[in-house]
This record gives structure tokens, sequence and C-alpha cells, in this order.
């Protein structure tokens, strides 16, 4: 089936190139029995969820926010095969607003019946108010650039930790939104009511006063996740307003993380607590005593193993539980997922709890911990992919490394999956066969082994290279004799034509590919700090010897904001032509021709983020290609930091020969308007046409050029697309 096509080429968003693809999942995927549903969505690490309705249709859909690398993916409530289930919608974040990080979540504060958007600011949180409707699509305006509270006294930012997951609950149950979040030391539960009721009658503002500096008359100790109830400090014997003074922190503690889960649990009127802890890997539950909001009422008992019915969770590290309907019985249930980017568990970190009882009354009972997750390739953190026939049967294979995955008990290995094609020449089908080729987690090899393939002895079977996070690369001979492939490990350490080890700055990325065309495979290697090394071959047909020519091949050096690139090359031949994809650190791929066997020249650079993927890869771009089902339409395979692959293939009609260019940004201003629009960044003149979200073509435009007006007045109000013939394009929102 074909996913969403990258037609409209994303304009301001990205630059981008002529040619087409789609996003795909016509290849199936097999794990443990099970065909994967979602095989190629990407991978989840640390999700956030919540629901929001993205197309106005009348049903929620599953917003997840993953503080991996800040990914934001929208899984559309769907009916398939008769089945309600989740769709991802691959450009759904265009929808959002940019640079969204830390934490995003949905709540309806102006009660209008349209989910508005929180997320980090820098200290706090900032608000988007959903102002879209079904005709124009989803829009956002911002409300503030960070919400302020009032101290009982000085009005500051509203502070939340950028580690933290704060509650936005109606505590006092009035019908507006107030926040309940960690005071800075860590130690206090801070409730913020909002006084939109109180002042105007109704809910459509964010005005905080600091109502209760020790809301539930708890306290959390400094070095561990123990709670003291009914504790008697100042905070929480005179913490209630009116007299709630600006606390004065003297404690030597910053606070690390919490995140914070407020719901009613026994029908008792008043909120209870799931609190999770920036060290541990369990939720804590707390009751509430009290019987009416606002009346300073304490938590009676806590609950170290929750949900203590069922299977307790153990979320490594810092548990965020997240309450939502995710089922489609209309009743929420309970969602755990790791907080902690880079220390927690990685491949089975959604822990699942259905809701047995009701909204008001929930008992959550334990179904699996990889929700989602479970229907997705996903191994770890930062995949790698490399598409060869492992086994000779004259099938392309799928091996996937990966930066890492989390190893009991906070620790990490490095392992590479073998995906065996099943399949036919025109019917690809993987088959996952070991999860850990080769036995390399257990080989002491170190992080990020990253593989590469290639007949190097003229045997008919294909060598293994496997690049390390030393910057060396170990040497596997292929010594299979059968169609199960067995490779025995030469050296850890590939040397030269000199017998020096081949060493790069860190984090080797090797490829092998037969770069100045004699007919023997060449050695090109990325690494840590961004460039390419190319040691040629300079030996037989049955005995390779690797000589260095260039530590900078073509020019090519993929850092973005710092002296880290982690450039993983991908070198491919295409109708009689060499390309050259380099996956980076900062989630671009970088796309380069006009590639010579003279080492000395630089690469034509036709895109430093081809197809404008970077937002949804978030980081450790890489590329493999490949034909699969020899249709003559080029496969891309692209590894990522969530752990997964997205698949695309070459749409038809287009081709890699076509003159590619790099585009200067469209922009299209003031946007949104009324109806005049002006576009700036055209160099020369194009036409034009304009695109509604159904994909008509609404209005065409015999020639555009820079500074050009655009009156579409005309139009209903709405987003369009604004395409050009040269390829560049850009949203506008028609008032």
């Amino acid at each position: 089936m074909k996913l969403a096509v990258l037609v409209f080429l994303f304009g301001q968003f990205a630059v981008q190139a002529q040619f087409q693809f789609n996003f795909t999942d016509f290849i199936p995927v097999v794990s443990d029995g099970q065909t994967l549903s979602k095989a190629w969505a990407g991978g989840l690490n640390t999700p956030q969820f919540s629901a929001l309705d993205f197309d106005y249709d009348g049903d929620e859909d599953l917003l997840v926010f993953d503080r991996g690398a800040d990914q934001l993916r929208l899984f559309k409530n769907a009916i398939i095969g008769g089945v309600q289930t989740y769709e991802l919608d691959l450009r759904a974040h265009l929808f959002f607003p940019p640079q969204l990080n830390y934490r995003v979540t949905t709540y309806d504060y102006d009660n209008d019946g349209r989910k508005d958007l929180f997320c980090y600011a820098v200290g706090g949180i900032q608000a988007y108010r959903n102002v879209g409707t079904a005709a124009t699509g989803l829009q956002w305006e911002s409300y503030s650039p960070y919400l302020v509270s009032n101290y009982a006294g000085p009005t500051l930012n509203l502070y939340i930790s950028g580690a933290d997951i704060p509650a936005l609950v109606d505590v006092d149950a009035d019908g507006d939104m107030d926040i309940l979040t960690y005071h800075i030391s860590g130690e206090y539960l801070q409730y913020h009511q909002n006084q939109s009721q109180e002042l105007y009658g109704h809910a459509d503002s964010l005005i905080f006063i600091l109502k209760n500096r020790c809301w539930g008359k708890y306290r959390e100790d400094v070095t561990s996740n123990s709670l003291f109830l009914n504790d008697t400090s100042s905070y929480c014997t005179n913490g209630n307003v009116p007299n709630a003074e600006f606390p004065t922190h003297t404690s030597s503690k910053a606070h690390a993380g919490s995140t914070v889960l407020a719901i009613d649990l026994d029908q008792s009127g008043v909120l209870d607590l799931v609190l999770g802890d920036v060290a541990y890997a369990n939720l804590i539950k707390l009751m509430n005593g009290g019987t009416s909001p606002n009346t300073n009422s304490a938590m009676v008992s806590a609950d170290y193993n929750f949900p203590s019915n069922t299977t307790p969770t153990d979320v490594q590290l810092f548990p965020a539980a997240f309450y939502l309907d995710i089922d489609f019985d209309q009743k929420k249930d309970l969602l755990v997922a790791p907080n902690a980017n880079n220390v927690s568990e990685n491949e089975n970190s959604v822990w699942y709890y259905k809701n047995l009882g009701s909204n008001q009354a929930p008992v959550f009972v334990y179904q699996d911990h990889d929700w989602l997750q479970g229907d997705m390739i996903d191994h770890g953190a930062g995949s790698v992919p490399l598409l060869y026939d492992v086994n000779a049967d004259g099938l392309t294979d799928m091996l996937l490394a990966n930066f890492f995955a989390y190893k009991p008990v906070l620790d990490k290995e490095s392992r590479i999956a073998y995906y065996q094609n099943m399949g036919t020449p025109t019917n690809p089908q993987f088959l996952l066969v070991d999860a850990d080729f080769l036995n390399l987690a257990s080989a002491n090899q170190g992080l990020r082994l990253i593989p590469a393939m290639g007949d190097l002895n003229n045997d008919g079977k294909p060598e293994l290279l496997v690049g390390k996070d030393n910057g060396q690369i170990a040497y596997f001979e292929n010594i299979s004799s059968g169609a199960t492939p067995n490779f025995q490990l030469l050296t850890t350490a590939l040397t030269d034509n000199n017998s020096q080890v081949i060493q790069v700055p860190l984090f080797s990325a090797p490829q092998l590919f037969d770069y100045d065309a004699d007919g023997l495979l060449d050695l090109i290697i990325g690494h840590k700090g961004g460039t390419l090394h190319y040691y040629r071959n300079t030996g037989t047909a049955t005995a390779p010897s690797f000589t260095l020519q260039t530590t900078q091949l073509g020019g090519v050096n993929v850092q973005s904001n710092g002296p880290d690139g982690y450039a993983v090359p991908h070198f491919f031949n295409r109708q009689d032509t060499t390309y050259l994809f380099v996956g980076a650190l900062d989630g671009r791929i970088h796309f380069y021709d006009s590639i010579q066997s003279n080492s000395n020249q630089s690469f034509h650079v036709r895109s430093q983020n081809f197809l404008g993927l970077s937002a949804q890869i978030g980081a450790y771009a890489a590329v493999a290609t490949a034909n699969l089902d020899n249709d003559a339409h080029l496969e891309l395979f692209i590894g990522q930091d969530l752990g997964g692959v997205f698949l695309l293939e070459n749409e038809p009609g287009s081709d890699l020969s076509l003159d590619i260019q790099v585009q200067e940004a469209l922009l299209v201003y003031p946007n949104p308007n009324n109806g005049l629009f002006k576009v700036k960044g055209i160099q020369g003149s194009y036409p034009g046409e304009l695109i509604s979200l159904t994909g008509k073509v609404v209005l065409t435009f015999a020639e555009l050029k820079d500074q050009q007006l655009l009156d579409v007045s005309s139009l209903a109000a709405g987003t369009y697309l604004l395409r050009l013939a040269n390829g560049q394009s850009s949203l506008l929102i028609k008032e």
C-alpha cells in the first residue's frame, strides 16, 4: 500500500529536490510469527501520548511526541479492513509549530471542542490555541511564548523543569485548566490555579496564581523517591492561599525530574496522583483523603508498586503515565513510557494497561510492554540499514545495526539484526531471523557497530566489515557452506597496505564500493567528525589491500552546529551514474553527484536535506538503496534515531537523472492573511499552481517571480500548497 507522497516538497520547511518518492509499506515484515502492521513507522524510544482530532472528523487521533530527538508522529484513527486502528500520517508534523522539544501535550483549555497544544518553553511552558476547522485544516495561534503565574506578589515565569511532565488538569472542577508542577527544589508539588473563571466567568484565558505551594501536603525526599505524607515543613503547614508566599529555597538539591498524572481514582471528587521519578522504574500512587476541591486536603496513602492489582510498572527509566483511550472503547486506558533520554529501555518501552473499569472508577490491567512499538521494526536507537544478499540466495536481505539498545540494568549494547528476504524477486518479504546477528552484543566490540558487505576474495560470498566506536573496523570472513550465513572473525582491527591499523576519528561507518571503477571494491569510511576517508583497493581480486587516498573525499563534511557529524556514506549507481547519500547526526540526508574517480575533486551538493525528512528522522540519519521488487523504481531505507526504518520508493515518472537543483527556501508572507500574499525566494520566473489539501488544483499562474503579489481572496478560507514548476513550494493559509 502506498502512503503519503513526497510530491509537494514542503517549500519553506526544507531545501528540496525535484524528483519524488513515496512513503510506502509494500514490503511485509514478520517478527515472532506476526506480520508487523506498522513495520516502517520508524520506532519509538521515549514517547509522550495525547489525543487530538487532527482532521476534525469527530474522532480522536493519537499524537505521539518522542523527546529522543523531538520527533512528532500523528497516528490517525482509521478503519482498515473493517478494523478500527491507528494509521501513521508521516507528513502531519508539517501542521504543527516548528522546533517543539522536551514535551508536548494537548488540552482543550478554552472548552471550544478543539484540543490546544502545550509544550516546553525555557524554564516553563508555552501554549498554542487550536483555531483550525474541517474546512481550513489544523492551524495554531500562539497564546503566549511562556505562561506566567502570580507567586503571591511577583508575576513570574510559571516554572516547569525541562525534565518534568506536569499535570494539566482542572484541579478545582470549575471548568478551566490548572497546573500541578514541582517546585524548583523537586520536593513540593505546587498548584497554580487558573483565574479565568474567577475573573471572567469562562475558561478562555490562562491566568495563574500560586494557590498552594505544597499541594497534597507531602514532600519528596531529596535523595530518593520516598514521600513524606502530612509533612510538617513550613511549605506544607502554611502552603495554602491566601497567604502563599513566593518560596525561598534553602536546600542544596537541584530538581532532577518528576512526572505527574492527576486523576480521580476513587470517585471522591478530588484528584489523586500517579508519580514517576527520574532515578526509578516504578510508579507511585498517592490517594487524596479529601472530599472536595480547594480544601487543602492531604494525601493519605502511598502505593509504590502501582498498579499493584496487576503487573506493576517497571519501566527503566523515569516512567511517565498517560491517561487516554487507546483501544476505542470510550474508556481511558493507562500508557507508561520512559522519560529519560539515552539511558532508558528503548525497544520494549510502552507499557499498556487496559481500563477494565470505567472513566469514573478506572481499573488498570496490564496487557503488554511494547504497545504500538511492537508493531514496528524497532531496534533501540540510531538504526543503520544495509541491503545485501547475506545468504547468497539471489534475494536482497536487510541487516539493521543500531547505535545501542538498552541492556538491563542501566547499560547499553550494540547489535545487528538480520532480516532475511523470504519473498520472491518481485514480491519481497522480510523475516526477522536473528535480532543479534553473530552474537555481536556479547563480543565486546563497543557501540554503533555498522556493517558493510562485499566479496573481497572472489569466492562468490560476501565478507563482512563492522565499523566500531573506537574508529577501527573488524573483518569477518564468510565461511558459509549452505543457506545459513556463517562468518568467522579474522581481526578486530583491519589494516591497510602498510599493515597499519585503519583508524578514523571514532565511530567508523564503512562502505565497500568500487569507487574508481577498476573492478575492485574500495573502502569508504564515515565517522564522528563528519568527513569521509577513502582507501583505494590496490590489491587483487582475491587479496584486497587498502591504501589511503584522502581523509576529505569529495569535500564532504556533514557537521552541523558542532564538531560532530556521524557521517554514514552510501554510494550507489543509477542509470550509469554514481550518486552519494550521507546520513548525519542532525537527521539530515546529504545528497551529492558529479562524482569522479579523482579523489581530490569535490562532489556537487544537490541537497543538504534530501526530501526534507530531517524533522521526522530526528537524528542519526542513515540511508541504503535497493530495488527489491525489480520494478525499475529505487527503494530508500532510512535509519534514524528512534531505531526503526522508513521505507520509500521512487515515484513512477520521476528519474534520478533529472536535473535536481538546490533551491532557496520559498517564502510566502504575510502568512496567514485574508488573501493578498507576496512570494520571495524565486530565482527567475516559473509557472505555478495552488493546491488544496484534498489535492485539487484551485488556481494556476502562468508566471511567478520574486516579490510578486498573489491575490487569492476569491478562495475559501483554508490551507493551500503553492508549488512552482522549478520544485519550490510553500504552504499558505487563507483566512
